[in-house]
């Protein structure tokens, strides 16, 4: 026992000075003065290249949100083909962390001090990136389209870390105002994933339910993203006899439990599931089509499949299906397509002055630009979250078949409003 605590003392004791060291490093190599015209560039920058870091699960529970890096590599792949960024290509640099904090950090770690990338794209997960938050800081690399909507990292916001996943306290607001005022829901049951992420959406409810009269929770089914099993918790949410279920969860999860509440005949009920484990149509896949089917999701963008004469779109089926296959087209590889092209607007404004703080500079004079799938994007000092407008789909016969339009979140007056 005393062999393992010291053992584990002594890995913490490495990793903080891994930090510590790999933040004065970056900060010493993060611009390089050009003698040619007096500009900056960070590492990571060439006269050819810009290199690009991501850290995600490609293997463990939570594979499938390898498409991630798919849909980010793929319109790298476009934008390469067509001559790059300001005549530079992108080349992606990716690692597989499995979901696991410890491996994101090590992972962010060796992308800055070893691969020495110009920026990250897309990290993945709450955890992963609070694990590796203080490295991110410290450092100043630019952090855009964060894989999570968890609100500290963008409330109040940090420098150099841009959002992209649609926020999860706006997000569980949206779904409590829609159960309780299209649904006309009074009785409410949670299920969350028991972690930094899933806890999001359950406070923001039991923050915000108070603002409607006559409304409460009646049943809170915490689970863990790697369980296997949800029969416990199929059972307790059928006795709870909610009149809407919301779920903050992953793919697996969600699809694990509604295939064992449609066993035990428990599927009647309105089931509200996050955009991160409701909006593939791959779900009909992994909980089977009839128990996947009644799902309401949140989605930020319509479904490719809906949008075909749009050139943009053959664009991301023609790549993606191309560089990985036709299985790879869906809710994850779509966002990750948005989120590069926010990016590689961002790289075109900062044009040939590739400093860190000339990036960021840039990212922060996007003012509803419409040019990516998102409906709009928004980045200022003040403003990190990026896109605030979704809109929600139901689970129909192998389909999602939007049943709102889009439903905007103003972060000024924090309030929700219905597209007419």
């Amino acid at each position: 026992m005393k062999k393992k605590l010291t053992s584990a003392l002594a890995l913490i004791l490495t990793v903080i000075l891994l930090v510590s060291c790999s933040a004065q490093t970056s900060k010493n190599q993060s611009t390089k003065g050009d003698p040619k015209d007096g500009k900056k560039q960070a590492q990571g920058v060439t006269d050819k290249e810009i290199i690009v870091g991501l850290t995600g699960p490609q293997t463990g529970p939570v594979a499938e949100y390898d498409k991630v890096r798919r849909g980010v590599q793929a319109y790298f792949n476009y934008v390469n083909d067509n001559g790059g960024v300001n005549g530079r290509k992108l080349k992606l640099i990716a690692y597989d962390d499995q979901y696991q904090p410890a491996k994101t950090l090590q992972s962010i770690q060796r992308l800055i001090e070893q691969d020495k990338v110009f920026s990250i794209i897309y990290p993945i997960g709450t955890a992963n990136i609070a694990a590796s938050l203080q490295l991110l800081e410290k450092t100043g690399i630019p952090v855009t389209g964060l894989g999570t909507g968890a609100d500290k990292f963008v409330n109040p916001p940090i420098k150099n870390v841009f959002g992209g996943t649609f926020n999860y306290v706006v997000e569980a607001k949206v779904f409590l105002d829609y159960s309780v005022n299209k649904l006309n829901a009074k009785k409410i049951a949670i299920a969350y994933q028991n972690d930094d992420f899933g806890k999001q959406g359950l406070e923001a409810i039991k923050k915000n339910i108070g603002k409607y009269p006559g409304v409460s929770i009646v049943k809170e089914v915490p689970f863990l993203a790697t369980d296997k099993e949800f029969s416990s918790q199929a059972q307790q949410l059928k006795e709870a006899k909610a009149d809407v279920i919301i779920m903050n969860t992953t793919p697996a999860p969600a699809a694990a439990l509604r295939k064992e509440m449609h066993k035990i005949g428990a599927s009647d009920t309105p089931f509200i599931v996050s955009q991160t484990g409701g909006a593939d149509k791959n779900q009909f896949n992994l909980a089977g089509k009839d128990a996947w089917e009644g799902i309401i999701s949140s989605l930020q963008y319509p479904n490719y499949e809906e949008q075909m004469d749009n050139p943009g779109v053959k664009k991301y089926v023609e790549y993606v299906t191309k560089d990985f296959g036709k299985e790879s087209l869906g809710a994850l590889s779509e966002g990750a397509w948005s989120t590069a092209q926010v990016y590689v607007e961002g790289l075109k404004r900062a044009g040939d002055d590739l400093s860190w703080e000339n990036f960021i500079k840039k990212m922060e004079t996007f003012d509803k630009w419409d040019g990516s799938f998102y409906p709009s994007v928004t980045y200022t000092a003040e403003h990190r979250y990026g896109n605030t407008s979704l809109f929600l789909v139901q689970a129909k016969a192998g389909d999602l078949v939007p049943v709102t339009g889009n439903i905007h979140y103003d972060p000024e007056k924090d309030k929700i409003e219905y597209e007419k």
